[in-house]
């Protein structure tokens, strides 16, 4: 039922943004980044759960109208949005500086494309974070946005320093979203906001846990932190308002080059860049 009411609300989608092009005179290609951000956009909204939901909108978009625009001239709606997911899912996937290629190939009209990424290299730019009122701000830190598990009782605290008030504690086990690191801390997050840090030496990424054979035994977004005291401190809901600060944070960029072959034979290729962005997505610059 629910993939049926997503075909329909994308046709609908579509449908509205070209007699709209037409209208206006806007050539295919043109029409094709519109129908692109738009029924983009409109995936997004049945992808992911919560702030999921609004961070795979903005993706759906943003890729939406990456392949909506040269490449998207020699696809239909359908491939175009294909194409787009795909090449989101090579992103997430990819191992840093892979060059490997990914292939994708239309489910209906014979269109196929390649995906190559190129060298990763690193951009300093400023971001938004949100943050608990009792944690210390830091003016820069390294994008992270990778699941982490704690290898044993770890304390969070305040500030990235061993001698900083301690504001909670996890347990054995816990997978949290790593926002960024800063020296030897890592910023732990909880529902997109920094509820403290916690040393590196104490926490691993999920994928190096996995791969050890354990497996996380809660999940900080999804835990009822307010029934326990050792983490009271990050149940966000209490906290009335939330700092907001800018930090100048070093991010990861790749460089992506997208091959196709179109259904009538004819062939395309467009080059662009993608930077991680602090919600874990990556963006078009």
């Amino acid at each position: 039922m629910r993939k049926k009411f997503l075909v329909s609300v994308l046709a609908l989608a579509i449908a509205a943004s070209t007699s709209g092009c037409a209208e206006l005179g806007i050539n295919k290609q043109q029409a094709g980044t519109a129908v692109g951000v738009v029924a983009g956009a409109v995936i997004g909204q049945f992808i992911g759960k919560g702030n999921g939901r609004i961070v795979a909108t903005l993706v759906g978009g943003a890729l939406g109208g990456y392949i909506g625009n040269k490449i998207g001239a020699k696809l239909d709606e359908q491939d175009q949005q294909a194409l787009a997911q795909r090449t989101q899912d090579a992103l997430n996937a990819s191992p840093s500086g892979s060059s490997l290629p990914v292939s994708w190939t239309s489910a209906h009209s014979g269109a196929s494309a390649e995906i190559v990424q190129g060298q990763e290299f690193t951009q300093t730019k400023t971001v938004e974070v949100k943050r608990a009122p009792k944690i210390v701000a830091v003016p820069s830190m390294k994008l992270i946005n990778e699941q982490y598990v704690t290898k044993s009782s770890s304390n969070v605290r305040a500030a990235p320093e061993k001698g900083a008030d301690k504001v909670g504690g996890l347990k054995p086990g816990t997978e949290f979203t790593a926002v960024g690191s800063t020296g030897d801390w890592i910023l732990v997050g909880r529902k997109g906001v920094t509820v403290g840090y916690v040393h590196k030496d104490l926490v691993e990424p999920k994928s190096v846990a996995v791969a050890k054979s354990v497996k996380p035994a809660a999940n900080l977004d999804e835990m009822n932190v307010a029934a326990d005291k050792e983490t009271k401190a990050f149940d966000l809901d209490s906290i009335p308002t939330l700092p907001t600060q800018q930090v100048a944070a070093e991010t990861s960029c790749r460089p992506v080059t997208v091959s196709l072959k179109a259904a009538d034979g004819n062939t395309e290729q467009e080059k662009n860049t993608f930077c991680k962005q602090a919600n874990g997505t990556w963006e078009l610059i």
